[in-house]
C-alpha cells in the first residue's frame, strides 16, 4: 500500500502544471460526541466534481483516541489505501479511473476510532504543500490554497455514559434568616447542557436568587412556580464543554427562610433533570437510578427531628425469605435516618431513609425493629416494633380413626397430633369422601358418599412459608353397601307339575347374602325344601310348581356387611297353567342340560312325551329372545342334542324348551351360563 501512494504521489507530481484548470473540494472533518467505546467520524465533501484522486493527512490526539480504519464513504468507488502507523497520525490514498461527481455535503470517507481515555481531540487537517493534494479526472492538480479554506477542521469526544452526580445540603438556621444554598457536583465532566428541577416547600421558604459560581453558559433559574425552581444552560456548539471539579458549586441558591421544614427534592420525571454531553451534539446522559445522581437536602430550624411514626410492615417473616420492606412516615426535620434489625435480619437497602429493605436469615429468631430520624443537631425519638421469624411446618404424624367403614356412613372422626409451626392442616381424602366438621384443624369429622371408594388419608401441616412434609396415608376400605343391580324378572308361564321355573337377582355389596321371599297373601321368608331350592343365593328355583302357585310375587332381600338391606321390587310374578289331555308324569316334556357352565356348546338330553312340534330357544333375564335355536316337528321319545353357543357373549341366559300340538302346550325353562366367548 506504501508503494501504491508513493506511486500516486509521484504520478500526480509529473502531471502537474504552472497552473490550475479547478479548484480542489472543500473537505470537511466531522465532529462526533460518543459515549461508547468506538466511534466512526465522517469526512465530508463540497464541490466535488470531476475528482479522480486524492492524498489526505489528518491528526488527532492519540491520548483520546486510537485511528483503527478508513472505509470509503457511498458513491465514491474506487480504490483507497491507509496509514495508521504513527500514533496521533492519518494518511490516506484514494484513487479511480476518470472523474466522478458528488452531491455536497457527501461522506467520502469514514474513519474508525477506538476510545483510549475521556476527552475531546480535534481533528485537524495536515497541509505542508504535498501531504493533501486533489486531482480531476485528468489527474491534473486542483488548487487548494487557502488551505483553512478547502481543509476544515472537527473533533471527537469520548465521555461517559454517566450523568454527574448533584448534591444539596441539610442546613439548620434561625428563623427569619437569609440562607444560602450551594448546589454541588461530582462527576461533572465535558458537560454541554443542563436542566434541573427542584422542588421546596413555599411556606417555609421564599425564592430570592442565584448565583453562578462555576460560570456555566447561559446559566437561567426560573422561579416563577410557586415551590419550584427550574434550572437550565447551554455551552454554544462552538464553546468548550464545561469541566468542574468533584465537589466543586455549580451554583448558590438564595432564599429567605420563614420558619419549619422544607425537604430540597430533585424531580426527574424523564425530562425535568437531565444532563447532556459535550456540544455540539449534547447527547443525553444516563441518571438511572435517581437517587444515585440526585441528592436531595433540607432546610429546618434549629431543632431535633420529631419522634418517629408507627412502623409498617410484617411482624412475622418467613426463614431465608428476600426483599421484606418495612417503612415510617417521613420525620419532621430529620436528615438522616437509622434503622437496628434483630440478628438473623439483614439490611438490603434503604438504611438513611424512611423505606428499609431486609434479608431474613436461615434461623428462627426474634427480636425488635427500631428506626429514628437524625440531623445536625441529633436524634428524635424512635419507633420500634416486636418480630419474629418462622420456618416451615414439621412432618405430621400418625394419623388415627376408622380404617373400615362403609359407604354412606356419617360423622367418621380422624385425627392427628398438632403438627409445630403449622396454622392449617390440609386433609387428603378417598374419592367420594368430605370434611363436614373441622376442616383446616388436626381434627376433621368425615362422610364417606353412598359411591365411596377405598382409598388412602393423608394430611400435611401448612403456614404462611409454605407446607410441611406429608403423613404416612392411613389405608381406609370403604365396604360397599347392598346395591340391586338387576330386578328379577317374571320367568315363561310353566305347565304345573312340569318342570322348574327360576328366578335372577344380580346384586353386589361386601359381604353380601340372600333371602328370597314369595308373596301370596303377605311377603314371608323362604325355606331350602323339596320345593324350592337357592333361597340363600342369587338364583330361586321352584321345583315342579303347582297350580295353586300361580300368580305369586316373589322378591329378594340382599344384606351385606354394611346397612342398608336392599330389596327387589318384588314384579316378578310367577304363571302356573294346568295341562289339557294329559295326566301323568310321563306325558312332562323334560330336558337336562350339561356342561353348565359352557364355552362354546352345550349338551342337550331331551325327553319329549307326545308328537308336536319342539321350539328351543335362548332367552335373556328379561324373556327376550336373543336366538332361535332349533324348531322341527317331532314324536315322542328320548333324544340327544349338541348346541354351538359360539356366538353368545359371556353371561346368564334362559334356555326356553316349548312343545304344541292340536290338544296340549308344554312349556320347560333352565337356566345356563356361558363363561367365554369361543373364538
Amino acid at each position: 500500500m506504501k508503494n501504491f501512494i508513493r506511486f500516486i504521489c509521484l504520478f500526480i507530481c509529473c502531471l502537474a502544471t504552472a497552473g490550475y484548470t479547478q479548484n480542489a473540494p472543500r473537505s470537511i472533518a466531522g465532529t462526533a460526541v460518543c459515549l461508547e467505546s468506538a466511534a466512526t467520524l465522517p469526512v465530508y465533501a463540497e464541490d466535488f466534481d470531476n475528482i479522480s484522486s486524492c492524498n489526505l493527512k489528518l491528526s488527532y490526539d492519540p491520548s483520546i483516541a486510537t485511528a483503527t480504519s478508513v472505509t470509503i464513504g457511498p458513491g465514491m468507488g474506487g480504490m483507497i489505501s491507509t496509514n495508521l502507523t504513527n500514533p496521533g497520525i492519518i494518511v490516506l490514498g484514494w484513487f479511480t479511473s476518470g472523474g466522478i461527481n458528488l452531491p455536497d455535503s457527501s461522506v467520502i470517507f469514514n474513519i474508525q476510532f477506538e476510545k483510549v481515555n475521556n476527552g475531546i481531540s480535534n481533528i485537524n487537517w495536515i497541509d505542508d504543500g504535498f501531504s493533501c493534494e486533489y486531482n480531476d479526472g485528468n489527474f491534473e492538480p486542483l488548487n487548494d490554497e487557502p488551505a483553512n479554506q478547502y481543509y476544515l477542521d472537527g473533533s471527537l469526544a469520548f465521555q461517559s455514559p454517566e450523568a454527574p452526580v448533584t448534591m444539596l445540603p441539610d442546613i439548620a438556621l434561625a428563623p427569619g434568616t437569609n440562607v444560602e444554598i450551594p448546589v454541588i457536583v461530582a462527576d461533572f465532566q465535558m458537560i454541554g447542557s443542563l436542566s434541573l428541577s427542584l422542588q421546596f416547600d413555599p411556606s417555609v421558604m421564599t425564592w430570592l436568587s442565584f448565583s453562578n459560581y462555576s460560570g456555566f453558559p447561559g446559566m437561567m433559574v426560573d422561579g416563577s412556580q410557586q415551590g419550584s425552581l427550574q434550572i437550565s444552560g447551554l455551552v454554544p456548539e462552538d464553546g468548550m464543554p464545561h469541566n468542574l471539579n468533584n465537589n466543586d458549586t455549580l451554583l448558590v441558591l438564595n432564599f429567605l427562610y420563614l420558619d419549619g421544614f422544607s425537604a430540597l427534592s430533585w424531580i426527574d420525571d424523564g425530562q425535568s433533570s437531565q444532563f447532556g454531553g459535550a456540544n455540539p451534539v449534547y447527547p443525553v446522559l444516563n441518571d438511572i437510578p435517581q437517587s444515585a445522581h440526585y441528592i436531595n437536602g433540607s432546610v429546618s430550624a434549629n431543632a431535633l427531628p420529631a419522634s418517629a411514626g408507627a412502623i409498617s410492615g410484617p411482624p412475622v417473616v418467613c426463614s431465608g425469605t428476600s426483599g421484606i420492606t418495612y417503612s415510617v412516615p417521613v420525620i419532621a426535620y430529620a436528615t438522616d435516618y437509622q434503622w437496628e434489625v434483630p440478628v438473623g435480619m439483614n439490611i438490603v437497602s434503604g438504611q438513611h431513609t424512611n423505606t428499609l429493605l431486609v434479608d431474613s436469615g436461615p434461623d428462627i429468631y426474634t427480636g425488635i425493629i427500631t428506626v429514628y430520624g437524625i440531623n445536625g443537631f441529633g436524634s428524635g425519638e424512635p419507633a420500634s416494633m416486636e418480630i419474629s421469624s418462622i420456618g416451615l411446618p414439621g412432618a405430621a404424624g400418625v394419623i388415627t380413626g376408622q380404617q373400615e367403614v362403609c359407604q354412606g356412613q356419617e360423622e367418621v372422626l380422624f385425627t392427628v397430633q398438632p403438627v409445630p409451626g403449622t396454622t392449617s392442616y390440609n386433609w387428603m381424602l378417598p374419592e367420594g369422601a368430605s370434611i363436614v366438621a373441622g376442616a383446616g384443624t388436626n381434627a376433621v369429622t368425615v362422610t364417606f358418599s353412598i359411591s365411596a371408594t377405598s382409598g388412602s388419608i393423608a394430611v400435611f401441616g401448612s403456614n404462611m412459608c409454605g407446607s410441611g412434609p406429608v403423613s404416612s396415608p392411613l389405608p381406609v376400605i370403604v365396604k360397599e353397601i347392598p346395591l340391586i343391580l338387576d330386578q328379577p324378572v317374571s320367568p315363561p308361564a310353566i305347565y304345573a307339575g312340569s318342570g322348574n321355573t327360576m328366578f335372577f337377582v344380580h346384586a353386589s355389596g361386601t359381604g353380601i347374602s340372600y333371602q328370597w321371599q314369595e308373596y301370596s297373601s303377605s311377603w314371608n321368608d323362604l325355606d331350602e325344601n323339596g320345593k324350592y331350592s337357592g333361597v340363600h343365593a342369587d338364583t330361586l328355583v321352584i321345583i315342579d310348581p303347582e297350580i295353586t302357585m300361580n300368580g305369586f310375587r316373589y322378591r329378594c332381600t340382599v344384606s351385606g356387611e354394611c346397612e342398608p338391606d336392599a330389596v327387589s321390587d318384588g314384579n316378578a310374578i310367577l304363571t302356573v297353567l294346568l295341562p289339557v289331555g294329559t295326566s301323568a308324569s310321563n306325558d312332562q316334556l323334560k330336558f337336562f342340560v350339561y356342561p353348565n357352565p359352557f364355552n362354546d356348546q352345550i349338551n342337550l338330553s331331551l325327553y319329549i312325551p307326545c308328537k308336536g312340534e319342539l321350539q328351543i330357544t335362548v332367552q335373556n333375564l328379561l324373556g327376550e329372545t336373543i336366538e332361535l335355536i332349533h324348531e322341527y316337528n317331532t314324536n315322542p321319545g328320548e333324544y340327544q342334542a349338541r348346541i354351538k353357543t359360539a356366538c353368545l357373549a359371556p353371561g346368564m341366559y334362559l334356555l326356553n324348551m316349548k312343545l304344541n300340538n292340536e290338544i296340549n302346550q308344554m312349556i320347560s325353562t333352565t337356566k345356563i351360563v356361558c363363561t367365554h366367548l369361543s373364538q
